[in-house]
């Protein structure tokens, strides 16, 4: 294959592949149970520079770049059904897509992405010895701008969901710690990319392991590692040998101002085994209760 013909296939997938199904990550500390009857409203900035795609840990060295732009929001909120503490939220964004390196001379892209609503529950609460349990369900909505015909999509034309199980506890005075695991399913893409093909993916495992150090009552320092296994791609019934194995960590710095809560984000990947890496993530956020 040409230099060209690798640089036009990078391009034909470089969106498709980041934005494709992956794990929905619990922020530090949001297994904490909120009182019941709280809402929140988050809005967020983020940006991904994505880099090289990787087969069998192998680059392929198409020295094509994509940044990838995001504003989202959130609304979330807690309540009681039987006496149990429940949460929900609803999430969306809008994005943009942006070519460099040798596909720099590509067009931007702009749209909205798919859209996510998830149902919570706590099944151990222990506010007194800093214990929390939480299980949740979430659903990914295709709500997104998405067209065949395009190398550049923001939407996936297919429903998705799954399970997540998160764990906090109280180290010492200072620290915390919060382990969480999740699995998501989706279905199937009968009208893929530009060939117009049928694409499935099987189940995608994650887990996530965060250490929380309280600088003080407001101000909240964090390190993530995050392990991301399976979701190997079909297309129409033959499979790509992509499985995703996928190492990533980050750091998120939050402070607490009266009723909102302001969250600064950085990471990047530190291995993958297929696909496309992310060179750099920084996030962002903030958050106003109710």
């Amino acid at each position: 294959m040409t230099n060209f013909s690798m640089r036009l296939f990078y391009l034909f997938c470089l969106v498709l592949i980041p934005l494709s199904t992956r794990a929905i990550d619990i922020p530090p500390g949001q297994a904490v149970a909120p009182p019941p009857g709280k809402t929140s409203i988050r809005f967020e900035l983020n940006s991904v520079q994505v880099g090289e795609k990787y087969k069998s840990s192998e680059s392929l060295n198409t020295g094509a770049e994509l940044g990838l732009h995001s504003l989202g929001v959130q609304y979330a909120g807690s309540f009681l059904i039987k006496n149990k503490l429940a949460g929900f939220y609803l999430n969306t964004s809008v994005a943009r897509a942006i070519p460099g390196g040798s596909i720099a001379s590509q067009d931007m892209e702009t749209g909205v992405t798919d859209s996510a609503a998830a149902l919570v529950t706590w099944l151990l609460a222990d506010k007194e010895k800093g214990r929390y349990a939480v299980l949740g369900t979430f659903v990914i909505l295709p709500t997104g701008d998405y067209d065949s015909n395009r190398a550049i999509n923001f939407g996936k034309n297919r429903l998705a969901g799954g399970f997540q199980l998160g764990y906090h506890t109280r180290l010492a005075k200072k620290f915390d710690a919060m382990v969480t695991t999740d699995v998501i399913f989706s279905k199937e893409n009968d009208d893929y990319r530009l060939t117009h093909q049928s694409y499935k993916q099987k189940p995608l495992y994650s887990m996530q392991f965060t250490l929380m150090h309280h600088i003080d009552p407001s101000l909240m320092l964090s390190a993530t590692y995050y392990l991301y296994n399976g979701g190997e791609g079909k297309l129409d019934g033959v499979s790509l040998d992509d499985k995703t194995k996928r190492k990533r960590y980050e750091a998120v710095l939050s402070k607490r101002v009266k009723s909102g809560k302001y969250f600064v984000y950085a990471g990047r990947d530190q291995e993958t085994e297929n696909g496309f890496i992310e060179d750099l993530r920084l996030s962002l956020r903030y958050q106003h209760y109710f």
